[in-house]
Parts: C-alpha cells; structure tokens; sequence
C-alpha cells in the first residue's frame, strides 16, 4: 500500500477514474486543500489543513511547490518514489535539495502541443495580418486601412524547440506552405516535418535568416538569456518573434531597447522573466510587442486537461510495475529523456 499525495486539477470523473485505480493498489489518496481557481486557472489557498505530512507520502501528483519539497526535505527528508508534474516544465524540480535521488520524476511533456501551438498559429497571424491594429481603430472609433500586410506562405520559420509543442506548431506551419527549420541540442536526424534540423551552435546564424523565429524551450542553464541582446539584435529585419517557452530564454529587458524591438515586425510574449508582470513594467508599452499571461499552457483547453491526466494516470501503473515511465525527467539537463 502507498499513499499517493494529490494536488491536480482533474474533473470529478477524472478523480473517479484515479480513486478506482488507487483502490485496485490498495494505495490512499491524498487530496491538497488547495482549490483550483477558474478565474485564472490556477491554484489558490483555502485555510484547509494539509491531510497528510509531505514525508510520509510516496509518490505526488500535481506541482507541489518545490519550495515546500525543499522544507520537508530539509527537515527530515522525503521518501518519494515518484513525482509526476502536470506541468512541462521542471526547471524548479531538478534544482538540488528539492528531490530525493531516487525519485522518479515525470513531467506533462505531450500534453501541451496542441493547446499551444494553435495559440502560437493564432498569434502569428494577428501579426502579420495587422489584427492588433485594427482592433486599436475600432477603439478610437476610426475606419483606416493600415496597409500591406503578409503571410506565412514561403517564409523560413525557425523552431527553436523541437519537442512536442515545436513539432505541433511545425505540422500546422507546413500547410501553409512554411519552410520549417529546427533548432535542437543534437542535430543527429532531422524530425519528420521539418524541412531541416541545426544544433544549437547554429542559431545565431539561422536566425539572422529566419522570418519567424518561434521558441519553445524549457528553462535551464543552458537556454538562460539564450536570446541576449547580442542575438535579438543579429535577428533578420522584418522578422517575427515568439516566445512561449520559459520567460527567461530571452532576455526581455532588452527588448525595452528601440534599437532592438524595432527590427522586428512582431514580437509577442506569452511568458516573461518576472510574472505576474508588474502593471508599471515598460515591456507593456513596446509598440509592436503583444503580451499574454502565460496562458497558453494552462487548464484552458479540456482536451490538454485530459492529455494530463493520461499521462498520470500511465505513469501511475509504471509506479506500480506495469509497464515504463514516460515522459521521465532528466535531472541533470532539465529535458525530458
């Protein structure tokens, strides 16, 4: 018998499914006394008290904040087999002293492609086609025609990315006629999809060629400030920008530069260094830059929702011997396996 500690967003016949899954183990099920808050779907505190003590549990479902790991592993330890995040990213787990060596620990990586890559098609074309102008001068009440615009048919779009959500958008892409180049760790094959495949010791040249650059990375050493100063400003003029990775892959502070942001066609930011972005922050006032909150990978969609709870609940049988983990972490590069 385990006790399984959860703190994710499933439905009622999500967790229906899950406790009877739970029963057939003979584990327990713990549930977190935070609520999901739908206003902006994501968790919010309720006064409850926590049902069970973090060092007694066995495995976690769910992003337990990696702070509260890191007190319960200062304190006394954990004994965690395994920890699968309904998140992506794991940037905040694979830092030392928040996880025992011996967890296993697996990510929501393949939940997200598609929620984010129509957001990033949907973005691109509010660029190109000038939407943001318009939707401007029907404010002020004004019938203009703001020009030429133009379109992603024959343009080299550069995926900076080549996981699940660089691959969705890629698919998406091709039928417009794109030219699709990644960018990965290891150029070893060039994926299904994409017209050609670099390394990263490539990007600096491919994106002063690229008329879009999409960036869907994870946050790590290695990715920190990948997009300084210095490579946003050897950009190809007239380029679209797109970050929908982790915020502090690019470097946003030097977007504040005109010289810089204006080389651009479009930039547009689902994700920054600091969020909530406060409201006095001048990255809000660059002309041609368009913000999101970092909403594009969040609960919104259902079918994402479902793509996590598969995930979990795959993994949850491989916790008890059936069958292998997917989406396994690696600890030491931040990326998925």
């Amino acid at each position: 018998m385990s006790k399984i500690y959860v703190q994710a967003p499933f439905t009622d016949n999500q967790l229906a499914q899950l406790r009877k899954l739970a029963a057939g183990y003979g584990d327990e099920l713990y549930f977190s006394p935070l609520q999901l808050s739908m206003s902006g779907l994501g968790f919010q505190e309720t006064g409850g008290k926590e049902p069970v003590s973090l060092s007694e549990v066995d495995a976690i479902i769910g992003n337990v904040p990696a702070g509260k790991l890191a007190e319960a592993q200062a304190a006394g330890g954990l004994k965690l087999s395994w920890m699968q995040l309904n998140s992506s990213g794991a940037d905040a787990y694979v830092k030392e002293g928040v996880l025992p060596q011996q967890t296993v620990l697996t990510s929501a990586t393949g939940a997200y492609g598609t929620g984010i890559a129509e957001y990033m098609v949907c973005m691109l074309l509010n660029m190109m086609k000038k939407v943001p102008s318009y939707l401007e001068d029907q404010k002020k009440h004004l019938w203009t025609d703001e020009g030429l615009v133009t379109t992603p048919l024959g343009k080299r779009i550069l995926i900076v990315g080549t996981g699940n959500i660089g691959m969705e958008f890629a698919r998406r892409m091709k039928a417009f006629g794109s030219t699709l180049v990644g960018i990965r760790r290891r150029a070893d094959h060039c994926p299904e999809g994409l017209d050609e495949i670099h390394s990263l010791s490539a990007l600096k040249e491919e994106a002063a060629k690229a008329d879009v650059i999409a960036v869907s990375l994870p946050g790590t050493q290695e990715t920190y400030h990948l997009f300084d100063r210095e490579l946003l400003s050897c950009c190809k003029e007239g380029a679209y920008l797109m970050n929908v990775g982790r915020g502090n892959v690019v470097d946003d502070r030097a977007l504040l530069d005109v010289g810089v942001s204006s080389r651009f066609a479009g930039i547009w930011l689902d994700v920054c260094e600091t969020e909530p972005l406060p409201s006095e922050d001048p990255l809000y006032d660059v002309p041609n830059l368009l913000l999101t909150p970092h909403i594009t990978g969040g609960f919104h969609l259902d079918l994402t929702l479902q793509n996590i709870f598969d995930i979990s609940m795959h993994n949850y049988r491989a916790f008890h011997g059936e069958g292998e983990y997917q989406s396994v972490v690696d600890r030491a590069t931040g990326y998925c396996r």
